[in-house]
């Protein structure tokens, strides 16, 4: 089963993310960790290369097929995997079960309780726990320009990018400190930006029955958003920013 940012959106976007929220977190070998809403597991196969073969990574999603998907590739890493399917109505993580939580980018494909609280819940007390979300303030270009294209060409507000794009409903409660992460997005190409961006996500089934020449010319506009971020032979660099919210351990919790 196809993860749903798709694997090549996870190479380019997201595993440089999960390597810096796994350092942030500090995850030591032998560890028990969790990779919450793991979605194709690129947060987890970097949580399990720090556990090392000791330790134990579980994920958690709301779809069967995705944990089971990705439960090969965090195994490859040597570790121990589990998995978990979650509902709107409950993660069913044991309490104070795990040291490390995290969720990477995807708290928009979660529609029940607050992320934090289950994260919280789910950490040891000498634990830690984070949630990473896109940066509210300077929304990922990648995406935005992709999104602007598809209203500007289409009238299209694709409910996937609303996800992908999705603000918190509320901030966390105090105990949670905010870190600002920043990494650069490379594409070798609009070509592969569009595959990853539109062919190998969710996102191509919205648009099925869009005429070609309507997605050529949303491909266009979004070269021309991402012009400044285009080098001399086309590959593209693009900063992003996201915001990694850590609670660290909690005395008495």
């Amino acid at each position: 089963m196809e993860p749903r940012y798709g694997r090549l959106y996870a190479s380019a976007v997201l595993r440089p993310l999960a390597e810096q929220v796994v350092d942030a977190l500090g995850v030591q070998p032998g560890a028990t960790v969790c990779d919450l809403i793991c979605d194709g597991g690129t947060l987890g196969i970097a949580m399990g290369g720090a556990v090392g073969n000791r330790g134990k990574v579980t994920l958690v999603d709301v779809d069967a097929g995705l944990v089971q998907a990705a439960m090969r590739d965090v195994a490859a890493t040597g570790c121990a995997v589990s998995t978990l399917v979650a509902t709107q109505a409950a993660v069913p993580l044991p309490r104070a079960s795990c040291d490390r939580v995290a969720s990477l980018c995807t708290h928009g494909f979660w529609e029940g309780a607050s992320l934090f609280d289950v994260a919280e819940r789910a950490t040891r007390r000498d634990g830690c726990a984070a949630i990473v979300t896109w940066n509210a303030l300077r929304l990922p270009l990648h995406e935005v320009a992709l999104d602007d294209a598809l209203q500007e060409v289409c009238g299209i507000r694709a409910r996937f990018l609303q996800r992908c794009l999705a603000s918190l409903d509320s901030v966390p409660a105090s105990g949670w400190q905010e870190v600002t992460l920043h990494d650069v997005v490379r594409f070798d190409g609009i070509g592969a930006y569009w595959g990853a961006m539109v062919g190998a996500r969710p996102l191509a089934l919205e648009l099925a029955g869009e005429p070609e020449a309507a997605l050529a010319a949303v491909r266009a506009a979004c070269s021309r958003s991402l012009e400044s971020c285009t080098a001399a032979d086309g590959t593209l660099l693009i900063p992003v920013s996201a915001t990694l919210y850590l609670s660290r351990s909690r005395p008495g919790a």
